[in-house]
């Protein structure tokens, strides 16, 4: 009996313990956060001067800092410098539009904007300015469609940002003001700024993360600025550039570039610049640049692991620059380089890994040029190249994996340099000077 009495007084004793724990941890887990009082919980939006009403209520709790975004999209004067005198930090992001200060002195104690820092269309702006104490932006710079907007004056302290993209400012003439700025996670974008010449204020830029992205900059000449870039993680797009004469000072960039895009850049006639450049993750793209005559520049690359795509390339002649690539991984098309001859340059290509397309090149005459190619994986496409007489250069390729397609070549006549080949698809020959069939190529009845 007292066997049990003892049992039963434990039992309950741990019975009230358990219970005791449940209620701690209930409390622990539903504990709430509390807002330091310094703190504006929320995000402030200033559409017109009725919301000063926001603004006083700010400056009264003398709040420093910013839970969420600072939007000021606004063109009535509104007495900023006043409301925003102890703001320190902003953990969202800035966003000025249509603002009609001068300067940015009324944010000139922040020293830190956790999300992005973006001005547009303000009539007045010449810089960032006034940002005196600003030295951490977490996120991207975007400047776009500022008349007046001269350069980065203002952000001398800044060292890494997430990205750039700067657009449509017609004074801009520099990125001085951000001499420091070593770092960019992400991609630099520049477009339609029609007196920038250069890329001078990013000296001390080492690394961009994404893309660098130049397009529609009708002044635009040179890298001049960019002498310390050693890695560009993604793609380079160089895209209407007329005035585009150098790649130059791009020379120190040795780290492996996803894929190059040049279009529209009628002052290039090579690549030099592109010097050290290993590899190509992806494509190589040239299109339309009138007096490009050579791929000189790319001399180090062996492999380009995407497409070669050379279209509308008026004055290129060979594809000196591209001796040392060895393999294709997939297609190389070449088309209305009205230039070329034969295929120099192609010194020591072993294979294309997807098709191969020639269509449309006025004056090419044969492969000469192409002798070590030994095997294309796709489809193989001879079309429209009106002086193209024989297939001389293909001797070596021994391997097509698809089709054949040779059509409307009006003075080829020539075939037997591929009368070895294994063909493991369906040859389609027709619409040229001779078109014999492929049982006539293979038995040697090649050539008229």
């Amino acid at each position: 009996m007292r066997k049990n009495n003892l049992f039963a007084i434990a039992l309950f004793f741990a019975l009230i313990i358990a219970i005791f724990s449940c209620k701690k941890s209930s409390t622990t887990t539903t504990a709430t956060v509390v807002v330091p009082p310094n703190v504006f919980n929320g995000s402030i939006d200033i559409y017109s001067s009725g919301n000063d009403t926001t603004l006083q209520r700010f400056l009264d709790k003398k709040y420093d800092t910013i839970k969420g975004n600072l939007v000021l999209s606004t063109s009535d004067p509104i007495d900023y410098k006043k409301y925003f005198a102890n703001l320190v930090m902003v953990k969202g992001s800035v966003t000025l539009y249509k603002i009609p200060n001068k300067d940015l002195s009324f944010l000139s104690n922040v020293r830190s904007v956790t999300g992005n820092f973006q001005v547009s269309v303000c009539p007045e702006l010449t810089s960032f300015n006034g940002l005196t104490a600003l030295d951490s932006i977490v996120g991207s710079i975007v400047v776009e469609r500022n008349p007046k907007f001269l350069d980065f004056i203002g952000l001398e302290q800044v060292q890494k940002i997430s990205s750039l993209t700067v657009t449509a400012n017609p004074s801009l003439v520099s990125f001085s003001g951000l001499q420091n700025l070593t770092t960019m996670l992400g991609s630099l974008t520049v477009s339609q700024n029609s007196v920038l010449q250069s890329l001078i204020g990013l000296t001390a830029l080492t690394s961009i993360g994404g893309n660098l992205n130049l397009s529609e900059n009708s002044s635009f000449s040179g890298f001049t600025g960019l002498a310390n870039l050693l890695e560009i993680k993604g793609t380079l797009y160089l895209t209407s550039l007329p005035q585009l004469v150098s790649l130059v000072n791009l020379i120190p960039v040795n780290d492996t570039i996803t894929s190059v895009s040049v279009v529209d850049c009628n002052g290039l006639i090579n690549l030099q610049g592109l010097n050290n450049i290993p590899c190509i993750k992806k494509d190589l793209s040239i299109v339309a640049c009138a007096n490009l005559q050579n791929l000189i520049g790319l001399s180090k690359i062996d492999t380009i692991k995407g497409v070669i795509e050379l279209n509308k390339l008026e004055s290129l002649s060979s594809f000196t620059g591209l001796n040392g690539v060895k393999y294709v991984k997939k297609d190389i098309r070449i088309s209305e380089c009205n230039s070329l001859i034969g295929m120099s340059g192609f010194t020591l290509l072993d294979s294309i890994g997807g098709d191969f397309v020639l269509q449309d090149n006025a004056k090419l005459n044969n492969f000469n040029g192409f002798s070590k190619t030994k095997t294309v994986t796709g489809k193989i496409k001879i079309l429209e190249n009106s002086s193209l007489s024989s297939l001389d250069g293909l001797e070596n390729l021994t391997n097509a994996r698809s089709t054949l397609d040779i059509y409307y070549n009006p003075s080829l006549s020539g075939y037997c340099a591929i009368k070895n080949l294994k063909l493991t698809g369906l040859a389609y020959i027709s619409q040229n000077k001779f078109s014999p069939t492929w049982a006539q190529i293979q038995a040697g009845d090649c050539s008229r």
